[in-house]
């Protein structure tokens, strides 16, 4: 069934970013449940079999995702860009949330940070689209089955387009959450209560789960250099000066420099996060990387 979004003023201007530990956890559990429907964690399901067993009363949470359709209770509207798991789970049962919680820590948890990296920078990104060229470009790039039509965001188009659910978010606003685990679908609220959400798979998630960093293509690394290139390749994700300095094994120094040229000519963008600055690289160098 396709389902047809309205947003129009208060609630386009209420457009914003976030994710949701809660929805990663449920759908990580689900991705060990149909392996098969999630190819590209094949990796993390080879690593995560060897641990779930030892997660006590999982079989409830694995009726609770069995069907296509996954309960609203274990999939929260993040009310803030990352919520706490803890306060996502005071909605559920007790029993169910002690599951999802277990299944947080031995699942997902040792590799919290390299996904959440994955999900700001794709924030990061789609936030530059936002302010560059407004909410339809953000829209038209989400996902091949979510289009923005007429002041509507439109999505499974192809599914019964002649009796699509409606959603009326005019007033309170979408949130739009990248994913992990739930590659490669789209997702949305059918029925939400106050702001609605759109979940899709981030950008750069086939590089989640590579062990070793990807070589930069030769053509690249001609036109501009080696070390700039294979920088360029790093920063799929977020990282600080340090961090590349190590991972390419250069001085802070010498990648601040290349950093400089890289952002002069639009290919990295530079944002504080905290304390750390951490660099990212731009969609016009995503295209040189194609």
């Amino acid at each position: 069934m396709a389902v047809r979004i309205r947003l129009a003023g208060v609630g386009l201007a209420k457009v914003r970013f976030a994710y949701s530990p809660l929805f990663e956890t449920v759908m990580a559990v689900d991705g060990l449940r149909v392996p098969g429907a999630h190819a590209v964690h094949l990796p993390w399901v080879s690593w995560a079999r060897e641990r779930v067993a030892g997660v006590e009363d999982l079989p409830v949470l694995l009726d609770l995702v069995a069907g296509p359709v996954k309960p609203a209770a274990l999939m929260p509207v993040p009310d803030v860009r990352m919520p706490d798991l803890e306060a996502e789970l005071a909605g559920l049962p007790e029993r169910v949330a002690a599951v999802v919680r277990r299944c947080h820590e031995v699942l997902v948890a040792p590799h919290w940070r390299r996904i959440t990296a994955v999900l700001e920078a794709d924030i990061a990104a789609r936030a530059a689209v936002l302010a560059d060229r407004g909410a339809a470009a953000v829209f038209a790039d989400l996902h091949p089955e979510v289009a923005w039509e007429d002041g509507e965001l439109v999505l499974y188009a192809d599914r019964r387009p002649d009796q699509p659910h409606r959603v009326d978010l005019a007033e309170d606003g979408l949130v739009l959450s990248p994913s992990a685990f739930g590659w490669p679908r789209a997702w949305a609220a059918v029925d939400p209560v106050g702001p609605g959400v759109v979940r899709y798979p981030a950008r750069g998630i086939g590089t989640l789960w590579e062990d070793r960093d990807p070589a930069a293509p030769d053509e690249l690394a001609a036109l501009i250099g080696r070390t700039r290139a294979a920088l360029l390749v790093l920063l799929v994700a977020p990282m600080s000066t340090t961090d590349l300095a190590r991972r390419l094994g250069v001085t802070a120094g010498a990648v601040s420099q290349h950093v400089g040229v890289l952002r002069a000519a639009r290919l990295v963008t530079t944002r504080r996060d905290g304390r750390a600055v951490l660099h990212l690289r731009t969609a016009r160098a995503d295209a040189l990387m194609t």
